[in-house]
């Protein structure tokens, strides 16, 4: 009688285990909503089959947005502080550069970059942020 209950919580626990792992997967992978495909780069976009040019004006209209709306730092190196990729700004200074949905229509969808901040043991995390 003892063991039945030890087996169930032991089958609990693995379940919730696999449970968590998923979602925690899940969580840290950006996904596109509907049909969409996730890139960041002009070598992203062409892995996916999209023609050059079309990969090409859709990583500059991204980056025009991340321009307009994401903060912009002086140098480099502060840039890489508080961002995790970087790009120059042909305006000048430096943006976070972005990660963005193509959708067949060939327009860049739900731009995101990824920017760090610090628990409360000062460890360096990132956070997602949505810029559209």
């Amino acid at each position: 009688m003892g063991k039945a209950p030890l087996k169930f919580i032991v089958v609990f626990l693995a379940l919730a285990a696999a449970g968590f792992s998923f979602f925690y997967a899940r969580r840290t992978t950006p996904a596109c909503a509907g049909d969409g495909k996730f890139m960041s780069s002009l070598s992203d976009c062409q892995a996916w089959g999209f023609d050059a040019a079309q990969c090409k004006q859709a990583v500059e209209k991204a980056r025009a947005v991340a321009a307009r709306a994401a903060p912009k730092t002086e140098t480099l190196f502060q840039c890489e502080l508080r961002f995790t990729d970087c790009l120059e700004n042909p305006a000048g200074g430096f943006n976070p550069r972005p990660a963005f949905c193509l959708r067949p229509n060939g327009e860049p969808e739900e731009i995101r970059y990824l920017e760090y901040e610090s628990d409360r043991r000062n460890r360096k995390k990132t956070k997602e942020v949505r810029i559209d």
